[in-house]
């Protein structure tokens, strides 16, 4: 759309000039597909020159441009941008629907001062973006509040870190999943707190997994399938030495695992990509996120260092069951490479990029919109500043499988 045509139509509106309606178009073509190239392509123009236009009205915000699309033709909603990160540095992105029909977008502890704020200020143990609406999903430069204001609970250390949080809707309250650092032993655990609405505050409720012998459990996802809520998390105790696993577990309706129902779902040793040219030992796969795609279940995970261009996601074919029957199996090569990753030459050499092709693009959570179709969050990391930045596409497929587009 002309960019001055758009402004006027803005101008004319608020002035109760000509129809009462304004349109906002966001493509001429159609979105273009990233088709794993090592360029990524899938830049969406119109898109991009909305943002521009933002600047030029001082009134127009992201809740007043495609928040609510209800009622548009598919060709004048606007798209995902994916090539446009948000500005607020945050690690470990996990996204969900909220009852209002908004997105939040939750990550790790971000302390006081750092990154725009529109909303609370100080240290945010769980920060959350808030963004969007309907099936425009968008993303935002700012911390909107804290999801577990009260920290990590009485079974960690005080005032201490979270990593990692994770978040459902099952029945009628919302359930968080986080990693902590247990009281007295700096052991990295799962807690679980939970809260009547996406915005808590969430209380902690304790832990939830916690392994003998000091390994960690970590990274925890939750998800909702045939009624029941399952929690996918990092394991190290189905591992030994250096090396990693991931399980799912289905809950009771407290949200507390059955053990019983324990699965794996993969082991580091299933794959070699995760120790290629790795600073220290271990042998890192984590932040697991399962979901279904025409019927079949999929794991996506993250392995290598995660403060290095290597870190990368892979991508596990899991079977018609979300608690697995035996343990999944890496697709598109991916013993030896992970699914998506940075293609320049610090990279893995990854079956397909994504968008912007940033540097260790992991945390991947994938999640549904309010149309049911599928969503991609990540973070990647900025080695000029060493934090991590989130993006959010469109997980779509193709006849060579699964890609992230606008």
């Amino acid at each position: 759309m002309n960019r001055k045509y758009f402004v006027w139509t803005l101008i004319l509106a608020a002035a109760g000039c000509g129809d009462d309606s304004v349109t906002v178009a966001t493509s001429d073509g159609g979105p273009l597909a990233n088709q794993g190239s090592g360029t990524d392509a899938g830049s969406t123009p119109d898109a991009e020159g909305l943002e521009d236009v933002r600047s030029d009205v001082a009134t127009l915000t992201d809740d007043d441009v495609g928040a609510t699309d209800s009622g548009m033709p598919d060709a004048e909603r606007p798209l995902e941008d994916p090539e446009r990160s948000s500005e607020f540095p945050l690690a470990d992105p996990d996204s969900v629907l909220a009852e209002d029909g908004k997105y939040l977008t939750y990550g790790t502890t971000v302390p006081a001062g750092q990154g725009k704020r529109c909303g609370r200020v100080g240290k945010l143990y769980v920060p959350f973006l808030e963004h969007g609406s309907g099936s425009s999903v968008r993303i935002s430069d700012c911390a909107k509040g804290d999801a577990l204001p009260g920290g990590p609970g009485a079974w960690a250390e005080p005032g201490g870190a979270i990593w990692a949080p994770g978040i459902a809707r099952f029945g009628d309250r919302y359930f968080m999943y986080y990693t902590a650092s247990r009281r007295g032993s700096g052991q990295k655990c799962i807690g679980r707190a939970t809260a009547n609405g996406a915005r808590g505050p969430f209380v902690s409720q304790g832990e939830f997994a916690c392994p003998p012998g000091g390994r960690w459990a970590i990274d925890a996802n939750p998800f909702v399938s045939g009624g029941a809520l399952y929690v996918a998390y990092r394991d190290d105790a189905i591992a030994s030495g250096a090396e990693t696993g991931i399980s799912v577990a289905r809950t009771d309706s407290e949200g507390r695992a059955d053990w019983a129902t324990r699965k794996d779902v993969l082991k580091s040793t299933d794959i070699s990509w995760d120790t290629t040219a790795i600073s220290g030992t271990t042998h890192v796969i984590e932040n697991p996120s399962m979901f279904n795609s025409e019927g079949e279940w999929y794991v996506a995970y993250s392995g290598n260092n995660w403060d290095s261009p290597r870190y990368a996601t892979g991508i596990a074919s899991c079977g018609s069951n979300p608690l697995p029957e035996s343990r999944c199996t890496p697709v598109r090569n991916g013993v030896a490479k992970p699914y998506f990753g940075f293609t320049g030459v610090e990279g893995l050499g990854p079956y397909r990029g994504l968008p912007a092709n940033h540097q260790g693009p992991g945390g991947m959570d994938v999640f549904a919109a309010a149309d049911g179709t599928l969503r991609a969050v990540w973070h990647w990391w900025n080695p000029l500043n060493a934090q991590r930045y989130v993006a959010i596409g469109r997980l779509l497929r193709d006849d060579g499988g699964f890609y992230v587009g606008p």
